[in-house]
């Protein structure tokens, strides 16, 4: 079913479900359906069944405190560059959420969200044609998380609620407004904020080393003793001191 009321101060670009499979498969169909003029495009939920993450993982969101939606955009890069949407999305959440509420986010590379080492944000990139769903789940006002799964909400953090309808707002404002920019602006901002920037790390092959830049479309560069590591795939990447 889908809710007429909630965030209506958006426009009328956007569905907003009580219950929905995925926000994202619902993006999809309206890019199938619309091609490009799907762009801005907004589909949120309250609660879903078959939420995803990355690698098919499960994303849950409370009803109603947590936010989940997907959002549609066509962008004018060539799209060997489109690797950086991941990080792009993430930054655009740092600068549309937590900053602006006096926190000091990191973006654990190449798609999550962190402040104060525990995830608050967790993005999912899906394309079709000319367009991309960017999946957005943000802890927002939920208060409390199971322990073993790291993570935290911009409740905990602050203490107290925060408008869940202005956070899609400047999240899909500051998104709109990263596609104007060249990658290598949005490399070097991502740059400042990003976790474990002078920690050692660990591979999924073992190999230790520190973390130097980026790839020409988003890659994490890692140095090791021997050689400079370029890694396309997050899974494996560990901070070491977590390990030991």
């Amino acid at each position: 079913m889908t809710s007429e009321r909630k965030f209506a101060g958006l426009g009328s670009r956007i569905e907003w479900h009580e219950n929905l499979g995925s926000t994202n498969d619902r993006a999809l169909e309206i890019v199938l359906e619309h091609g490009r003029e799907a762009e801005g495009w907004i589909v949120g939920a309250e609660a879903q069944t078959a939420g995803r993450g990355r690698k098919g993982a499960q994303w849950l969101c409370e009803p109603g405190r947590g936010l989940a939606f997907s959002l549609v955009l066509c962008p004018r890069w060539e799209r060997r560059y489109w690797g950086w949407l991941s990080l792009g999305a993430a930054l655009s959440v740092c600068t549309g959420g937590p900053e602006p509420l006096g926190l000091a986010p990191s973006i654990k590379w190449p798609n999550d969200v962190l402040v104060e080492g525990r995830k608050v944000c967790g993005i999912l990139i899906e394309t079709r044609g000319p367009c991309a769903v960017v999946g957005i789940g943000l802890n927002v006002n939920e208060s409390a998380f199971p322990p073993e799964l790291g993570a935290v909400s911009l409740f905990q953090l602050l203490g107290r609620e925060v408008d869940r309808e202005q956070l899609v707002g400047e999240i899909r404002e500051k998104m709109t407004e990263l596609l104007e920019l060249d990658p290598q602006v949005i490399a070097e901002r991502v740059w400042e904020r990003l976790a474990w920037r002078d920690k050692v790390v660990v591979t999924a092959s073992g190999r230790k080393g520190r973390i130097r830049g980026f790839g020409e479309n988003g890659e994490l560069k890692v140095e090791t003793p021997s050689e400079l590591l370029t890694l396309c795939d997050p899974e494996g990447v560990r901070l070491a001191e977590m390990l030991d």
